[in-house]
């Protein structure tokens, strides 16, 4: 009867449910909720008012969401940072000049608008038509550096004071802008309660109608408004039809960079800029406002906007009632996330069909041909790198002192992380960006289970992986009816809610041991850093041989092919649901394993060691290093780690690589190997097989793929000229040779051995001339004579 009166997709059927939110949520904030103590029960209209700014600023970065994947099917995790330089403009001006507000506004705006132009032709061009997994990993590292980056030389612009003549919290940004702002005397209350209110808070609902009220005109009255629009429902269409895509491209991330700075002068207007300019906020900033683009299905403005206004303004009377728990309005975010994916319909439009398996087109790095594995020289090079590595491996803690030894063990351990990403994210093309959330679960797990159970650490870490595993699916469930991009607002929200839950000892406080021992084995005690160094060596290779097994196995094979095409996998009776959950349980377990093993090394628990931006950076390198393979993780954990614990200490490589934190190496990594730097290692190595392949004239079809077929067969012939002093060249002018043939007889003699010399020599003059490639001295009667002799023979 419902269904019949508002229908699925209508306004009425949207106005309906918005009604019904706020009288649920108008009974939630006032009878359940119990206020403070003394205050009565419910929430005051202050806390609401505030609640309602707050969600000003979280409504325009939710509406940079909506507006960016719409255009462009791809989710921006930097859109709460691409506005930091824009935003440092604004305060610099309002704060060390007399520039007249609105000027400073209008500047700080256009330049956040600049930022995302400047990105979009630096990078957004280069990857508009590569996979959306290479995207992702640019506004993930790339994009946050770029706009942190410009941001911190905004200061140093000559029409503001040099640093010598500023104080430390002027150069942090950590001044309170409201004696600033225009109206500094304003004043006022909602309601009774002893709150005062001015105009930041005033401004922040004045910059959330303008902006609305300029983006949807813009894209209803403008023709490049109606052309974004076009380009929002099929980019390959627009394009065929003469819409010009990449300008339209560099205009969405242009409004895009603009909405960034608006949401960061709000921020920012209501506390100092600080609170929105600094790399750190970035994150935590942009949970709401996801949270609200996922209940809009990405798709529509109004309900991003509402939606925004609403969990702000709950999230606020939550904080007012429990002001010491404000953990579980983290919780609230990821529980309405995963709920949210899970009642969207299983498939949308075409568009959105590609955004979410578009991007999972993952290149495996394949492996050396069969053609050329069993040549001596291939093995022996390959056997002796192998040999360098590992003998690298077993001695780098004879050869370092004790501090390094502890490094290398905590490298490899996390390395093991990097390859638990390769099964969910390089074969069943899901992406997770909780990695380190599920390593936080094992450690806790694992930790718990030795220091406060008792069980053994032989044990423990197993169940302790396990655990994760089953975690992990938990998760994953989305998956079951979404693809791609989406998953990585569920792992992201999740990340965020481990970070800020699991390490409280008012939640988990029975949970979290105090000491944890290393373990023992027999005669083995791995309390000193080396023998726990081989021990973590030990789990990262048992880690490696599992998942090459994987690989090589029916299930691996399978999570490839549904990867490429759910519906053929489908078809042959497989099941998709049984195989993502496992891909899901498998990545987990792995990284509750790794997450196990280094809680025991580490000897303690830190929530230092699991913050949301570190499943940030995993995802980064190991996409870096190259995501469809184990050496590629390998690779883009050794990258990761050589910058964070060793680079950093020289001031040259810091200055040229920019180091881990602000990803300026990132950059120079996705213009040089866009596939990873696992692309490079087989590019080399595919070079030297296609010389040793030309110069032993074998044939390899898979390295000459891109070659012209023509050029091909002319290319397999010997790099050096002919020796005339060896084989055929040697026998001199007018001498022949004889072909042996048991089948007609090669020991024959006399006449018949001549005769069949002749007619041997004879067919292979006319095989020769038949080529037209080679110059042959045979005559045209002594070729017909042949042809027929073979005739008559046949």
């Amino acid at each position: 009867m419902l269904a019949t009166v508002l229908k699925p997709g209508t306004r009425a059927r949207s106005i309906a449910a918005g009604a019904l939110s706020l009288l649920v949520a108008a009974i939630f904030v006032q009878f359940v909720l119990p206020g403070t103590p003394g205050g009565g029960r419910g929430t005051p209209l202050a806390i609401l008012f505030y609640g309602l700014v707050v969600g000003c600023y979280v409504a325009v970065i939710a509406l940079g969401l909506v507006l960016v994947y719409r255009s462009l099917r791809i989710i921006n995790f930097a859109q709460a940072a691409m506005g930091a330089a824009g935003g440092r403009l604004f305060f610099e001006f309002v704060e060390f000049t007399r520039v007249p507000f609105v000027v400073a506004l209008f500047l700080g705006i256009a330049g956040g608008a600049l930022i995302g132009i400047g990105f979009d032709l630096v990078f957004g061009r280069r990857f508009f038509n590569a996979p959306r997994i290479q995207l992702t990993v640019v506004t993930i590292a790339a994009l946050p550096f770029f706009a942190f980056a410009v941001s911190g030389y905004v200061p140093s612009l000559p029409f503001f004071p040099r640093a010598s003549n500023r104080t430390v919290l002027e150069l942090a940004g950590g001044v309170i802008s409201r004696p600033f702002l225009p109206f500094p005397g304003l004043e006022f209350q909602v309601g009774g309660f002893t709150n005062k209110y001015g105009f930041p808070e005033l401004f922040n609902i004045e910059l959330l109608v303008f902006a609305v009220i300029a983006v949807v005109c813009f894209l209803r009255y403008t023709r490049s408004g109606v052309a974004i629009r076009a380009l929002a429902e099929n980019s390959e269409r627009a394009s065929l039809l003469g819409i010009p895509v990449g300008n339209l491209s560099t205009m969405v991330w242009g409004i895009a960079g603009a909405l960034s700075a608006v949401s960061v002068i709000g921020v920012g207007s209501l506390s100092a800029p600080f609170a929105a300019t600094a790399s750190g906020a970035a994150i935590p900033v942009l949970l709401a406002p996801i949270t609200a683009a996922v209940i809009a299905r990405f798709q529509s403005i109004p309900t991003a906007i509402f939606a925004s206004l609403f969990i702000a303004m709950v999230s606020q009377a939550v904080n007012y009632s429990f002001p010491s728990d404000a953990g579980l309005i983290t919780v609230g975010y990821f529980v309405v996330v995963l709920a949210t994916l899970l009642s969207q319909r299983r498939r949308g439009a075409r568009s959105e069909e590609g955004a979410g398996t578009g991007w999972a087109a993952v290149r495996e790095q394949r492996s050396i041909p069969k053609e050329l594995a069993r040549i001596t020289s291939v093995r022996t090079t390959r056997w002796a790198l192998i040999a360098v590595a590992g003998a690298f491996l077993l001695l780098y803690p004879i050869i370092v002192p004790t501090r390094f030894q502890f490094l290398g063990s905590t490298i490899l351990i996390q390395a093991i992380v990097g390859v638990s990403l390769v099964v969910l994210t390089g074969w069943a093309g899901q992406i997770s960006l909780a990695q380190f959330g599920f390593a936080a679960i094992g450690a806790v797990v694992g930790g718990a289970l030795t220091a406060t159970v008792g069980i053994p650490f032989w044990f423990a870490v197993p169940i302790a992986a396990a655990i994760t595993g089953v975690i992990a699916a938990i998760v994953g469930l989305p998956a079951l009816r979404l693809k791609g991009l989406f998953l990585g607002v569920v792992t992201l929200a999740f990340a965020i809610t481990v970070e800020a839950t699991l390490f409280d000892k008012r939640y988990f406080g029975w949970l979290l041991p105090s000491r944890i021992d290393r373990p023992t084995l027999f005669f083995l005690n791995f309390e000193q850093d080396r023998p726990m160094y081989y021990l973590s060596l030990f789990c990262l290779v048992l880690s490696i041989v599992v998942v090459v097994n994987l690989r090589r196995s029916r299930f691996g094979r399978l999570l490839i092919a549904m990867r490429e095409n759910e519906a053929n996998v489908q078809s042959f009776g497989v099941s998709a649901v049984r195989l993502k959950l496992t891909a899901f349980a498998v990545s987990g377990a792995l990284a509750g394993f790794a997450g196990a093993v280094f809680v025991h090394q580490q000897r303690g628990l830190s929530r230092d060691s699991f913050v949301s931006q570190r499943s940030l950076d995993v995802f980064v390198f190991t996409v870096l290093g190259g995501v469809g393979s184990a050496g590629g993780a390998l690779l883009g954990a050794l990258y990761d780690n050589l910058l964070r614990y060793f680079l950093p200490s020289n001031d040259f490589l810091r200055t040229v690589l920019s180091s881990i934190q602000n990803g300026g190496s990132t950059l120079i990594v996705l213009y040089i190997a866009p596939a990873g730097l696992i692309a490079l290692f087989v590019a080399l190595r595919d070079a030297w097989l296609r010389i040793i392949a030309q110069r032993r004239q074998i044939v390899v079809p898979s390295l000459f793929a891109d070659y012209d077929a023509t050029a091909l067969e002319r290319r397999l012939i010997p790099l050096a000229d002919a020796d005339g002093n060896s084989g055929l060249a040697a026998l001199g002018p007018g001498a022949r040779f004889r072909l042996g043939s048991e089948l007609h007889g090669s020991g024959s003699s006399g006449a018949a051995a001549l005769r069949s010399r002749t007619e041997e020599r004879l067919a292979i003059g006319a095989a020769v001339k038949s080529l037209g490639d080679f110059d042959a001295d045979v005559p045209e009667d002594v070729v017909g004579a042949t042809l027929a002799a073979m005739g008559e023979n046949k």
